[in-house]
């Protein structure tokens, strides 16, 4: 080893035993983190959140297991981290629905999304498309909508999952645009999905990590996503917001949150890993397939929830969204 590489190592092993210390002191007792998912295996939460779990486990040198909840839109998984131990042993994976749409939806909702929560950091945010068949005789986004406002109520669009942000992002157009197209809730995406490739019904809002295989195999076609800026999988397709509706942004997100009371120690701590994690190439796969990374601070995340749910609430409670 060369006095130069010796001294890179000196370096990194110095900087490492900071965070270290801090989660010694913020984790209590002993054994692995358990990081819960709001939804089943193999889902787009479940595959983000693996990875984020692989990458807290390296950058704090301790195992970090997912452990998935599934069931009533997210709130089964949340009502876990909400009543465990804050000992930094206990995180979620929250979600759009979790911590923005679900208070707005459930009156008797058992957890406070902030003050049950302490946040850590943001890790990804899921830009939404609008897609029509190929054989679709609007081929536009300002086709479509001359062509619902034409003929209300003749055709509807799939709900992939009540309260998700693809579910927001199309009533939030529906309401900007004054269109009347009914939504079908479905019980996945994937049920979804195959209904509307098979011809059952001829829109759909999505996310663009789903959508993206069909749309590069000429299976669907997409008309427009729904975040600030294009998507950088998808740069000749516009936003909706340079599309006529500029006050239409309607993204959702995932990062990872630990119940209040949580030492400060271990959230900046995990923080920190989060950041080496999403600076690193962890995410390179998912991001090819359209994922859009986000690291915040955990005050950043507080922030962006907060401004995510003044938006949605409105949307809810003007009964554009209901629980289904």
């Amino acid at each position: 080893m060369s006095r130069r590489q010796a001294l890179g190592l000196a370096a990194a092993t110095a900087l490492a035993l900071p965070l270290r210390q801090a989660l010694a002191q913020g984790l209590a007792g002993q054994g692995p983190v358990e990081m819960v998912v709001p939804g089943g295996p193999g889902a787009g939460t479940d595959v983000v959140a693996r990875v984020t779990a692989k990458g807290l486990s390296e950058g704090i040198s301790q195992a970090v297991v997912v452990k998935n909840m599934p069931g009533a839109a997210g709130i089964i998984g949340a009502q876990a981290v909400a009543r465990a131990t804050p000992d930094g042993h206990s995180l979620l994976f929250a979600i759009t629905g979790t911590h923005t749409v679900n208070q707005f939806l459930y009156p008797d909702l058992p957890y406070d999304p902030v003050k049950d929560f302490a946040p850590v950091s943001l890790v990804c945010k899921y830009n939404n498309v609008l897609v029509v068949r190929p054989d679709f005789e609007a081929k536009t986004l300002k086709d479509l909508v001359a062509l619902l406002r034409k003929h209300p109520g003749k055709f509807f669009y799939g709900i992939t999952a009540n309260g998700s942000s693809s579910h927001l992002a199309m009533e939030l157009l529906k309401s900007e645009a004054g269109l009347d197209l009914p939504g079908v809730p479905y019980r996945s995406a994937s049920a979804a999905v195959s209904d509307f490739l098979g011809g059952q019904f001829p829109v759909l809002m999505d996310t663009v990590i789903n959508q993206l295989p069909h749309i590069r195999a000429g299976k669907v076609l997409a008309l427009a996503t729904t975040g600030a800026q294009r998507s950088p999988v998808l740069p000749d397709v516009p936003t909706i917001a340079e599309s006529d509706f500029p006050s239409i942004v309607a993204i959702g997100w995932g990062g990872v949150m630990a119940p209040a009371g949580t030492p400060d120690a271990a959230i900046r701590a995990l923080n920190e890993a989060i950041r080496k994690t999403i600076d690193g190439n962890a995410f390179d796969a998912l991001k090819a397939a359209g994922l859009e990374t986000q690291y915040t601070t955990p005050r950043e995340m507080g922030e962006f929830i907060a401004r995510e749910s003044e938006k949605w609430g409105s949307l809810v409670k003007a009964g554009k969204v209901t629980a289904g």
